[in-house]
């Protein structure tokens, strides 16, 4: 039932796609070409049969290889409307990642004259968004400048690759759920035949709830004069006697605000620990506005890769200078990282990840963003000067253990991620179109895992989006039955014992919470149908794929 799901989800969504591409005038005829053969269908084909149901001519020939009840759907992809912000549209589409989006789509749907239709479907996404009643095929349709060639030998390359991401994702989830509740069966077990070996699951600790202490919230103005940057950051302080306090410092996403990490943050200030959530100038809402605005060219500035890890490594210096200030001490020797998405690939920098030149511009002249939304933006560090920036090292001795959330960097970093050192908890997620789970993750965390040095934790929350924009793009697809609000909450509800029991661990030093970091406790708090897994220095059985 999953995999047509998700068959189906790609039929539709390549039916999008095929109607995506030239602006202005009304096509006629959309020809099909495979080498030497072609076919061609009216436009006026697709609009009748949108509206009445009815086919006709080579259209007509076409649905016979559809099943009936399908055509109904087929219907509403033709008729669906959708309102998107042609603001959106426009600026991400003279992006450099946008660009080259466009001209990946633009060499299987292709102008009249056969040529690579990236600037027609640029130009098409863009005036489409503006028509007051939204998107739709057909008036996608009614936007096409001339006729449209459909380069079928490539479609059908890429639907066949696609379709492999989609296999493997499914075996690769299974698998993982699978061996999470075969390995707790282990654990209890082990557990009933030891008396003092093994700390016992104690599931009345319900590490999802908030803790005991209360905590006070403070913004600091942090200005570092040398790079001209203003860190402002949120410090959550809890009201505890233990002293120093751990640290943990949350590194957000790109056009991310401060907010969108607060409720993970009170949660952790609840149990006792510090937490700090820094501002990044250049990759933060204030930037994704002024791109909006446009005010900037693009979303985020290259030199964010190598300025978000050092904006870090100030505002530990500057804690430090403030700490005899503060109600709490804290401990800045050893500090825990938190890093979600762009502000995973910063807390891979400072735990010693370098860029790695020749690793990403193999993968950036190899591969396909169309894949790996996320490879469009890794290489943009390739307009970084080559020399200073692909030398540099932004290790921070003072991180001594990372979590990270569906971060980026298995291009970026290469095998650099095999030199890290410390205990690292890497979540990701099977609904990911932005760092795909089999295509970006996995690889990454398996060169992450041929050092070996550390403990690594891989955590899989199954059927949980990587953002509101992945819930946006998919639930409209599939027509998920569950609001954002819910499965963020579930989301939120996992992070947080998976988060508190990782520090307790790897920075409070607290061994009473390994059974917590454990398949069995994964197992006890997962709640279908988006169950989450959990293993601890996982290596996948079948070989990497390599889109």
């Amino acid at each position: 039932m999953q995999k047509r799901t998700l068959t189906h989800l790609l039929i539709l969504g390549t039916l999008v796609f095929l109607v995506i591409a030239f602006p202005v005038r009304a096509a006629e005829r959309i020809y099909l070409n495979y080498g030497i053969l072609g076919r061609s269908i009216a436009v006026s084909e697709l609009e009748n049969f949108a509206e009445s149901g009815e086919s006709q001519g080579v259209l007509n020939d076409i649905l016979k290889f559809v099943p009936p009840e399908r055509w109904s759907e087929l219907r509403g992809v033709l008729q669906a409307s959708y309102q998107v912000d042609p603001r959106m549209i426009q600026r991400f589409a003279y992006t450099a990642p946008g660009e080259r989006l466009f001209r990946e789509i633009g060499e299987f749907l292709q102008s009249e004259a056969s040529l690579n239709g990236g600037q027609g479907i640029r130009s098409a996404a863009i005036l489409a968004t503006a028509d007051p009643e939204g998107i739709s095929v057909i008036r996608f349709l009614q936007k096409f400048p001339t006729d449209i060639r459909i380069n079928l030998a490539r479609l059908l390359a890429l639907v066949q690759r696609v379709m492999a991401i989609f296999q493997q994702t499914q075996q690769v989830t299974q698998l993982l759920h699978q061996q999470t509740i075969q390995q707790s069966g282990q654990q209890s077990g082990q557990q009933s035949g030891q008396q003092s070996a093994v700390v016992p699951l104690d599931l009345s600790l319900d590490l999802r709830q908030t803790g005991v202490f209360s905590y006070a919230k403070q913004t600091l103005n942090l200005n570092d004069t040398e790079r001209q940057r203003v860190l402002i950051t949120d410090l959550y302080l809890p009201e505890t006697q233990n002293q120093p306090l751990p640290l943990i410092v949350m590194s957000n996403g790109l056009g991310a605000r401060r907010s969108g990490l607060e409720d993970l943050a009170m949660h952790l200030a609840s149990h006792g620990f510090a937490v700090a959530i820094p501002d990044h100038p250049g990759s933060d809402l204030l930037r994704l506005r002024q791109f909006y605005e446009g005010r900037e060219p693009e979303n985020f500035d290259a030199s964010e890769y190598l300025q978000r890890p050092q904006d870090i490594s100030f505002l530990l210096d500057q804690l430090e200078r403030l700490s005899p200030d503060l109600k709490q001490p804290l401990n800045l020797r050893q500090v825990g990282i938190f890093g979600y998405s762009f502000g995973g690939s910063t807390a891979l920098a400072l735990a010693g990840a370098r860029l790695d030149s020749a690793f990403l511009q193999s993968d950036c002249q190899s591969q396909l963003g169309l894949f790996n939304i996320s490879l469009l933006y890794q290489c943009r560090a390739l307009e970084l000067p080559q020399d200073a920036a692909f030398s540099a090292s932004f290790k921070d001795d003072r991180i001594a253990a990372a979590y990270l959330f569906v971060p980026f960097g298995k291009s970026l970093f290469g095998s650099s991620l095999a030199e890290l050192q410390i205990p690292i908890l890497w979540q990701v997620t099977d609904l990911d179109i932005l760092t795909p789970l089999v295509v970006e993750q996995l690889p990454a965390f398996e060169q992450l895992m041929t050092g070996q040095s550390g403990e690594r934790y891989l955590a899989l929350t199954q059927g949980l989006p990587h953002a509101r924009v992945t819930y946006d793009a998919i639930g409209r697809l599939g027509n998920s039955s569950l609001s954002w609000e819910t499965l963020a909450d579930l989301g939120h509800a996992y992070q947080n014992a998976l988060s508190l029991a990782f520090f307790q661990l790897h920075l409070a030093q607290n061994p009473a919470y390994r059974p917590y970091l454990t398949p069995a406790y994964a197992k006890a708090i997962s709640q279908d149908p988006y169950p989450l897994s959990l293993q601890i220095d996982w290596i996948r059985p079948e070989p990497a794929l390599t889109p």
